[in-house]
C-alpha cells in the first residue's frame, strides 16, 4: 500500500511587481490540514516564503511583510509592448531544483493558484515539478482554476483540475488515484475549525487567519461571491484557540487576519474574539491587510481594537462618490467613514497610522472623483493606498467594461493585469494614473510627517 505522500505546492508569483503583506496560502493549507486528518502525509513547498528562501534580516519592517525576491524574465509576448520588468518572485530556480531533489516521489502533487494574471509562474512551477516527478499525478486548484477553469486546463495541463472549495473533491480525487476506499457520507466539504499545520514551515515571523469564508456583500468589481457561495463565519472559541495556541506553539507574534468581512456581526463575532484576546493577555501585534468595513467600527470596537493590539489598520472606502458607494453594497458611507476615523482616533490610533484604500480605474469613474476621494481621506489626516482595478471574469464591473470594449470574454487573463490596465483604459490613461499616485504620495508624505511618525514607509501599494 502507498504511503501516501502528497507535495502541496505555492508556486511562484509572475509580474511586474509583487510585495508580502503576510501573506500564506491559506486555502493550501486548509486542505493540507483536511488530508492530514484522514491519514495522509504532506510537504509543503512555499515559493513563496521569504522565511525560508531569502534574507530578510535587512527588511524595512520587522513583523513578517517586506519585499519579495524578484527574478526577471523575458515577459509574455501578450506583455511585449509594456514598459515595465517581468519577474518571478519568490525563491530562486536553483532554491527551488534543490528542495525537489531533497524530496522523494510524491503520490500526487497538489498546485494552488491565486490572481488570474499570475498564471505564469504556475506554469514555471509546474515545468519544474514535471522535470523532477514526470509520472506523478498532478492536481490543479485555486482562485485561477475557479474563475478560469478552461484557460488554466490549457495553459498549465494538469492532470486533474479542481474548482471552488477543494477540501472533500481532493480528497476523493487522491483516495481514488491510490486506491483507497472509504465512506464520504459523513465527510464535510471543508472544515475550518482547529489549528492550520503551522509545523510545515521551517521558519515563522507571521502568521495569516481567516475567521470566515465568503463575504455577505456583493460589490459589482469582486469575485468574492463567485468563489464562496455562503457567508460562514467560524466560532469565536474556535479562532481564539487558534490564535493563542498558534502564539505559545511557534512564538508568532504578529496575525494577518485575511477576511473579507471580519467585522460582519460584529457583537457576536470579532468582539468576543478581541475580548479574549486581551484578557489572555499574549503580547501579539494584529494587522488586517484587507480593508475593513468602517461602518461597523463604533467605539467600544476601536477601543477593543487598541486594547488587543491592532498594529495595521487598513479600511475600506473605495471612494466618496455616493454611486461608486452603492455599487460596494453601501458598505460605508462617506459619513460612517469619517465617524469610524474617529472612533479610531479616540480609541489612541494615530490617524496617520490608519490607512484607507480607494480604487481607481473602475469603468466610467472619473479623474475627479479619484482626487476627491483622495482629498477627502487624507483631510482625515488617513494614509491613501490606491489599488488599480482590475476586472474578474463574472463580476459587473466585467460586464460594464467589456462593453465599453476594455476586456473580452476570450481575451489572455494577463490583459488584466492591475499593473498594465491603465493601458487599455480609454476611462483614463496611464498618465492619469501616475499623476494620481503623485497627488496621493504628496498628500501621504505630509500626513506621515505629522507627530514624526518615522515607522510608516511605501510598502508597495501607494
Amino acid at each position: 500500500m502507498s504511503d501516501r505522500n502528497l507535495l502541496l505546492v505555492n508556486p511562484w508569483i509572475a509580474d511586474f511587481t509583487a510585495f508580502d503583506l503576510w501573506s500564506k496560502p491559506l486555502g493550501l493549507l486548509y486542505i493540507a490540514k483536511f488530508l492530514q486528518s484522514y491519514g495522509y502525509n504532506i510537504q509543503l513547498l512555499d515559493l513563496m516564503d521569504r522565511q525560508r528562501w531569502q534574507d530578510t534580516s535587512n527588511d524595512k519592517f520587522n513583523d513578517g511583510r517586506g519585499k519579495y525576491r524578484k527574478t526577471v524574465i523575458p515577459k509574455p509576448p501578450a506583455l511585449a509592448h509594456f514598459p515595465r520588468r517581468y519577474g518571478l518572485y519568490g525563491a530562486s530556480r536553483e532554491q527551488f531544483r534543490d528542495a525537489l531533489s531533497n524530496i522523494a516521489r510524491p503520490d500526487a502533487i497538489l498546485v494552488t493558484s491565486l490572481i488570474a494574471y499570475w498564471y505564469p509562474g504556475v506554469a514555471a512551477t509546474v515545468a519544474i515539478l514535471r522535470q523532477y516527478f514526470p509520472e506523478t499525478p498532478l492536481i490543479l486548484g485555486g482562485i485561477y482554476a475557479s474563475l478560469y477553469p478552461e484557460h488554466a486546463h490549457n495553459s498549465i495541463q494538469p492532470d486533474f483540475l479542481i474548482t471552488g472549495y477543494g477540501e472533500k473533491k481532493t480528497l476523493k480525487l487522491v483516495d481514488q488515484l491510490l486506491g483507497i476506499e472509504r465512506d464520504y457520507g459523513d465527510v464535510p466539504d471543508y472544515d475550518d475549525n482547529g489549528l492550520l499545520p503551522w509545523h510545515l514551515y521551517p521558519k515563522l515571523k507571521s502568521v495569516a487567519i481567516i475567521t470566515s469564508r465568503g463575504c455577505p456583500n456583493r460589490c459589482t468589481y469582486c469575485a468574492t461571491y463567485l468563489l464562496n457561495q455562503k457567508f460562514v463565519q467560524r466560532r469565536p472559541e474556535d479562532v481564539i484557540n487558534e490564535i493563542i495556541s498558534t502564539h505559545h506553539r511557534f512564538n508568532v507574534e504578529n496575525f494577518a487576519f485575511y477576511d473579507d468581512a471580519l467585522f460582519t456581526n460584529r457583537d457576536r463575532h470579532i468582539i468576543p474574539i478581541l475580548k479574549e484576546i486581551i484578557s489572555a493577555g499574549v503580547p501579539i501585534k494584529l494587522h488586517s491587510p484587507n480593508g475593513l468595513f468602517a461602518r461597523e467600527i463604533n467605539s467600544e470596537l476601536a477601543e477593543l481594537m487598541f486594547a488587543a493590539g491592532f498594529r495595521t489598520v487598513r479600511l475600506s472606502l473605495e471612494s466618496t462618490s455616493p454611486q461608486i458607494q452603492k455599487s460596494s453594497s453601501n458598505k460605508v458611507s462617506n459619513v460612517t467613514y469619517t465617524e469610524a476615523i474617529n472612533n479610531l482616533a479616540k480609541a489612541g490610533f494615530a490617524r496617520n497610522s490608519l490607512e484607507t484604500y480607494l480604487i481607481m480605474g473602475l469603468p466610467g469613474q472619473t479623474r475627479q472623483q479619484i482626487i476627491d476621494s483622495i482629498n477627502f481621506v487624507a483631510d482625515q489626516g488617513v494614509i491613501v493606498k490606491l489599488a488599480s482595478f482590475s476586472p474578474i471574469p463574472g463580476t459587473i464591473e466585467w460586464e460594464r467594461a467589456r462593453e465599453l470594449g476594455y476586456v473580452s470574454d476570450d481575451q489572455d487573463p494577463l490583459m488584466t493585469d492591475a499593473t498594465i490596465f491603465p493601458f487599455l483604459s480609454q476611462n483614463l490613461g496611464y498618465e492619469d494614473y501616475l499623476a494620481l499616485r503623485q497627488i496621493a504620495n504628496e498628500r501621504n508624505t505630509k500626513n506621515r510627517s505629522l507627530n514624526q511618525i518615522s515607522n510608516e514607509a511605501n510598502d508597495g501599494t501607494d
